[in-house]
């Protein structure tokens, strides 16, 4: 079931307090699960350098930040970066649905109703739905046109990717060529993967353990791509901060 519409949203988004999300979760069987395989990313979107020592400006009052995807930005991820983004005076609002794909999101009126409001940043995690797809690039398109929705709404966008329990058939590399000017989080990457005792039963989704670290790295690395020059939730790639 998708989260409340835009409409009905608009109150509670005016006090920054907007609770959206959904509670379902995918029911996909369990699957063998090899160790996450290495990922020669090229490209300059994805750069998980060191942390910097520079501050970003203060969050201007009334900064939201949209979150959209599928069932595993309920996984214990919204959970905890919700009360972070509260901390910085942000609001976050939360639209994603179960056994959703990048060609849902593409033609999602909602997403375009969000959108048209200007969130100061937007947050994308999708592609646990797409990991299996014989022909990945055949979604290539669909990337393009959904991150293309958000750049033109003069907004930073990242695309935050599932912490993979299986190797995929291509849809990562595919989602990573075609998502900028949306900065690309590799979850793996960053993290180190999740172990099986962070996730839930059904050894896909993070548990509240999984979750949790998920949250706490991504965290990190967002604070790190703040751009020091700009209020609020503008995003550069490190290599083009400089040193």
């Amino acid at each position: 079931m998708r989260a409340a519409a835009p409409e009905t949203l608009l109150a509670a988004l005016a006090l920054l307090a907007c609770g959206c999300e959904t509670s379902g979760q995918a029911s996909t069987g369990p699957v063998d699960r090899p160790p996450p395989a290495a990922r020669d990313w090229t490209g300059s979107h994805e750069t998980p350098a060191p942390r910097l020592v520079t501050e970003a400006p203060a969050v201007p009052r009334g900064t939201w930040v949209l979150h959209v995807g599928d069932s595993f930005v309920h996984a214990s991820l919204q959970q905890n970066l919700r009360p972070r983004f509260d901390a910085t005076g942000t609001g976050y609002v939360v639209d994603a649905t179960t056994a959703t794909y990048t060609t849902t999101w593409v033609s999602d009126p909602d997403l375009e109703k969000w959108l048209a409001r200007r969130p100061s940043l937007v947050l994308v995690t999708l592609g646990a739905n797409e990991v299996d797809m014989p022909a990945p690039a055949e979604h290539a398109r669909a990337v393009e046109q959904l991150v293309r929705k958000i750049a033109e709404a003069s907004t930073s966008c990242v695309w935050i990717t599932p912490p993979m329990w299986k190797r995929d058939s291509g849809i990562l590399q595919v989602i990573h060529d075609h998502s900028a000017p949306c900065l690309f989080f590799d979850s793996d990457a960053v993290m180190g993967g999740l172990r099986d005792d962070e996730r839930q039963r059904d050894r896909i989704h993070p548990n509240e353990r999984g979750g949790a670290r998920w949250a706490e790295s991504f965290w990190g690395w967002l604070e790190d791509h703040r751009d020091p020059a700009r209020p609020g939730w503008a995003l550069v790639p490190f290599e083009l901060r400089g040193s």
